[in-house]
C-alpha cells in the first residue's frame, strides 16, 4: 500500500479496482471537493493509464472492504461495533442518501471504465465496514426507485458505444456542476450533473436519460437542482 506498483507491465494485471474514482465521486457528492477536483482525478487516470486499462477499470462505489455507499454518502458515525450493528440511516438522512446515490451511480456508469456494482447497492442496502456491509440481500424489500435507476443505467451502457468505448472531454467543472462529452465514431453524448441548488439551462437534444429535467423551449432544457441527464447530439 501507499507506493506505486508496475501493475500494467507485461505479466501483471489487465486492470485495477478504481478506488480513485470512488473517492472523487464521494467527495464531490458530499461537498468535500469541487467538480474541478473530480475532473482532475478522472483525467489523471485517463491520461496516465494505457487506454485498454482505462476501458476496463473497475469503476466501483461499494465493495466488501468499504462501508455501503448509501451509508458513506451521508454518515460518518464512528461508534462501537455494537452501536454500528444497530444503527440505520435516519428519516432525514435516507432521502438525502438516495438522491446522492442516484447521481453518484450516474457518474459511475457514464465515466470511462467498467461499472462494477456491489450486490445490494442497487437495492438500497446500508451498513458500515465489515461485517455490516455484508448482510444478506433484502429480497422483497428492495428500493424500487433505485432498482429501476440501475436497470436503466445498465441498459444505456449496453446500447451506447460512446459510454463503453468513447473518449472523454470535460466542458464544465465548477464547484457543484459537471459537464463532459463521451464521443465514439459519429456518436456524441453530453453528460450533465447539477449538484447545486440552482437550475442550469443547457442546450436541447435527444434525451437518453434525465432526472429533474424540464423542457422549457425548443432549443433549451433546464436541469433542476440535483438533476442529471444524457443528451445526444
Amino acid at each position: 500500500y501507499n507506493r506505486r506498483r508496475t501493475y500494467f507491465t507485461a505479466g501483471e494485471l489487465d486492470s485495477v479496482m478504481n478506488y480513485p474514482f470512488r473517492t472523487a465521486i464521494l467527495d464531490f457528492m458530499r461537498g468535500r471537493d469541487s467538480g474541478k477536483k473530480l475532473r482532475d482525478a478522472v483525467m489523471t487516470i485517463v491520461e496516465n493509464y494505457p487506454p485498454q486499462v482505462v476501458a476496463c477499470n473497475m469503476n466501483l462505489l461499494g465493495t466488501h472492504d468499504t462501508p455501503r455507499i448509501l451509508t458513506a454518502l451521508v454518515d460518518d458515525f464512528d461508534g462501537s461495533r455494537e452501536e454500528k450493528a444497530k444503527r440505520h440511516l435516519s428519516r432525514n438522512q435516507l432521502p438525502v442518501a438516495v438522491e446522492r446515490l442516484l447521481m453518484a451511480s450516474f457518474l459511475q456508469y457514464t465515466l470511462p471504465g467498467s461499472p462494477s456494482l456491489y450486490y445490494g447497492d442497487e437495492a438500497g442496502m446500508e451498513g458500515y465496514r465489515d461485517p455490516f456491509n455484508r448482510r444478506t440481500y433484502p429480497w422483497g424489500r428492495e428500493d424500487p426507485e433505485l432498482l429501476a435507476h440501475f436497470r436503466r443505467l445498465g441498459q444505456l451502457r449496453k446500447t451506447c458505444d460512446a459510454l463503453r468505448l468513447g473518449d472523454i472531454r470535460f466542458f464544465q467543472a465548477e464547484d457543484r456542476r459537471l459537464g463532459f462529452t463521451r464521443r465514439y465514431g459519429g456518436s456524441v453524448l453530453k453528460i450533465y450533473c447539477n449538484r447545486s441548488g440552482d437550475p442550469w439551462d443547457i442546450p436541447a437534444g435527444k434525451i437518453l436519460m434525465g432526472h429533474n429535467l424540464q423542457t422549457v423551449a425548443p432549443d433549451w432544457l433546464t436541469l433542476a437542482p440535483k438533476g442529471f441527464c444524457i443528451v445526444e447530439g
